[in-house]
């Protein structure tokens, strides 16, 4: 017999394990239909979806420098997985069944190319807990912390009595700041977004960047030839990634984003 927890204990549950915020989500909500299958193959007890956010800190993501605001990002992605592992074993403590799936990497590779390579997407999730909506960047914005968080999701064997659902507002102001920032014109000024130019330049030091390396060291004739094809600041940054975890490129369009009730621009509206 499936067990019905209190959602209110539940949430609360997560904030005091680290969360800044979260919800549930049930398995059967219509809107995780394109991921439903993948969550059930791996785990077919699953009935509850906690979605967790987690605060960012603002500055060192602001900032130029790429590795100040990678640092902030690995920090931020294993405190995530860490709050989500507390959630687990605490439930666990209760006999509740419980899984945490990575915040970000390491993923499920062996299903690449052609098949989802995460066990869950966390922000469809986080969307349907009334953690906020997304903005023109692709990026969620919380209603409070803006798009300055990361995200996390704990499935469950247990039902909640209550579930949350979507806020009835976006809180993306479409100012479009996001748009100028873009160094390669990923997002469109009339809400287009170009996945291939933001993949390729932002996640350059991951899978496809990493493999179009290998490709070209593999091609390479000699040492010479090598550093015709690839500058050595890219080689040093791609030893940096292999030795200290991949580091993403740009975070412009989340910089600059005003949104949020405790951003800066926020407070001053307020």
């Amino acid at each position: 017999m499936t067990e019905t927890v209190d959602g209110s204990w539940l949430r609360r549950l997560a904030l005091e394990c680290g969360a800044d915020d979260a919800g549930l989500v049930e398995i059967t909500r219509p809107a995780l239909d394109p991921q439903r299958e993948e969550i059930l193959r791996n785990y077919p007890w699953t009935k509850c979806l906690v979605s967790i956010v987690l605060r960012m800190t603002r500055e060192p993501v602001r900032g130029a420098p790429r590795s100040v605001a990678n640092l902030e990002f690995h920090r931020a992605g294993y405190q995530v997985n860490e709050i989500c592992a507390a959630i687990v074993s605490k439930l666990e403590e209760r006999g509740i069944r419980a899984v945490n799936p990575s915040m970000g990497f390491p993923m499920e590779m062996y299903q690449n190319p052609g098949n989802a390579i995460w066990v869950v997407s966390h922000k469809p999730v986080a969307v349907e807990a009334g953690l906020g909506h997304m903005g023109i960047h692709r990026n969620l914005i919380h209603p409070k912390f803006g798009d300055f968080v990361l995200l996390g999701t704990v499935l469950t064997d247990c039902e909640a009595s209550e579930y949350n659902h979507p806020i009835d507002y976006n809180p993306c102001l479409e100012c479009k700041l996001c748009v100028a920032a873009c160094p390669v014109g990923a997002i469109g000024p009339e809400g287009s977004f170009n996945f291939s130019s933001c993949f390729t330049h932002n996640y350059r030091e991951f899978l496809g960047g990493f493999s179009d390396w290998v490709e070209q060291v593999a091609d390479a004739r000699n040492a010479i030839d090598y550093r015709r094809r690839i500058s050595e600041p890219e080689t040093a940054s791609m030893w940096q990634s292999l030795t200290y975890g991949a580091n993403y490129k740009s975070a412009y369009c989340m910089a600059v984003c005003p949104a949020g009730e405790d951003s800066p621009a926020g407070e001053a509206e307020s």
